[in-house]
């Protein structure tokens, strides 16, 4: 049921978090769902979820399954790795694990994931409601997603999110990993115009970031040593 994944901010935090937005053009909102309906989507993110390694090569979107990365073998994925990491010296490009969501209520309802079950929550008059009001936009329409999962060696370059004919108002990104360390990387980066980073947040459970598009803005490169996955479902507000 779409309920169980009510929003929890009450009014004055939402019209705190308005303001906030409307200053700088992005916010935090913590905690956004019942603490046990986000365990219960952590939960669901597992290894064995229907992850794939997505990439891209310019313009191009790859989405690897688990067997198409074994059929690459050992050597081919290392090549991969050195291609992705030739790309990003100098461009946009990003790796990282993605299980996508359908925007068509039906194929959602088919496929029956937890993951599913937000997107179809998010799109209720309710959440709707709740967009509009924080964004000052009341245009919002329709609510894209995909579960992320940023592995040590997965990152995101810079970029703004604008793309023609997507209608995108603004991105959103609910933050599903527990006791993250800064260090691990893994931050959600904004730039400005001279290279220079004007914030950074860590990913915190249960927390809810809004960033208008468009936006230059990152995910830092994930240690070695990160100690567990970054998980959190990202997606877009569209008119």
């Amino acid at each position: 049921m779409a309920n169980d994944f009510d929003p929890v901010p009450e009014a004055g935090a939402l019209a705190g978090a308005a303001r906030a937005y409307a200053a700088t053009g992005h916010v935090r909102i913590e905690p956004v769902l019942a603490p046990q309906m986000a365990q219960a989507l952590a939960h669901s993110l597992g290894d064995d979820a229907p992850w794939c390694r997505v990439l891209n090569q310019g313009d191009k979107l790859w989405d690897l399954d688990r067997a198409a990365l074994a059929a690459l073998g050992p050597d081919r994925q290392a090549a991969l790795i050195e291609a992705v990491h030739a790309q990003a010296r100098d461009g946009f490009q990003f790796h990282y694990n993605s299980i996508r969501v359908s925007e068509e209520a039906g194929e959602r309802r088919t496929r029956g994931l937890l993951l599913d079950r937000l997107i179809d929550a998010l799109n209720s008059p309710r959440w709707l409601a709740l967009f509009s009001t924080l964004t000052g936009n009341r245009d919002i329409r329709l609510v894209d997603g995909q579960a992320t999962r940023y592995d040590p060696g997965d990152f995101l370059t810079a970029h703004d999110d604008a793309v023609a004919g997507k209608k995108r108002i603004a991105a959103y990104v609910l933050s599903l990993t527990p006791a993250w360390r800064t260090e691990w990387g893994g931050l959600l980066q904004f730039h400005e115009a001279a290279g220079d980073l004007t914030g950074a947040l860590a990913p915190r459970f249960n927390a809810l970031h809004v960033l208008r598009v468009p936006q230059k803005h990152s995910v830092s490169y994930v240690a070695p040593f990160a100690g567990r996955p970054r998980l959190s479902i990202t997606g877009w507000l569209r008119g």
